[in-house]
């Protein structure tokens, strides 16, 4: 029975420690001093200030740091849709002002040194009803803020997987058809 439970903690916390390209633990004082790109190549970051509606600021202060812009996406600034900017605050200090790691997949032509990265934006997922995160289960950012209609889309091109460019494509569909945040009357 010990056995068994420890089994199971140790498989529910698996995927739950990130790791360099190289296999090594990352630790939050590494993330201070250097720019970490995990096993999957994603930036790995601490979001320091965020920015509505499509911008995070990461390692904010640190020589790290670094201004991330939703790729493939963009919002409408406050005095256009003041509204779905309150929205986008609201939903973006909700999942990513308390994560101590959000994971960035840069696109193509990003440079890592450059201080402006367009990427996808990961969160860790969470279980609803235990509030542990899932083993190796991740929350696009990018997709989810297009389905709530927090965002619109910018240029699919950028997005260089052609199942991801038409699942955001339907996403921002239905985000019109149901008339969510900048597709609603009063955006």
């Amino acid at each position: 029975m010990k056995l068994a439970l420890a089994i199971s903690l140790l498989l529910i916390c698996a995927g739950c420690v990130t790791t360099d390209d190289k296999g090594n633990p990352i630790g939050k004082s590494t993330l201070e001093t250097d720019l970490v790109v995990d096993s999957y190549g994603r930036i790995v970051g601490r979001p320091t200030r965020l920015v509505p509606p499509d911008m995070i600021i990461i390692n904010g202060d640190k020589p790290t740091e670094r201004e991330i812009r939703l790729l493939g996406v963009e919002g409408l600034p406050e005095k256009e849709a003041p509204n779905t900017y309150a929205e986008c605050q609201e939903w973006m200090a909700r999942f990513l002002a308390a994560e101590d790691e959000i994971f960035i997949k840069p696109s193509l032509d990003s440079r890592l040194e450059a201080r402006v990265i367009f990427g996808l934006v990961y969160l860790r997922a969470y279980d609803e009803e235990t509030q542990r995160p899932v083993p190796n289960g991740y929350v696009l950012v990018n997709m989810a803020m297009l389905s709530k209609g927090l965002v619109r889309i910018r240029n699919l091109n950028e997005i260089e997987d052609s199942r991801l460019r038409t699942a955001m494509q339907e996403a921002e569909t239905k985000a019109k058809r149901e008339k969510l945040g900048i597709w609603a009357r009063s955006p």
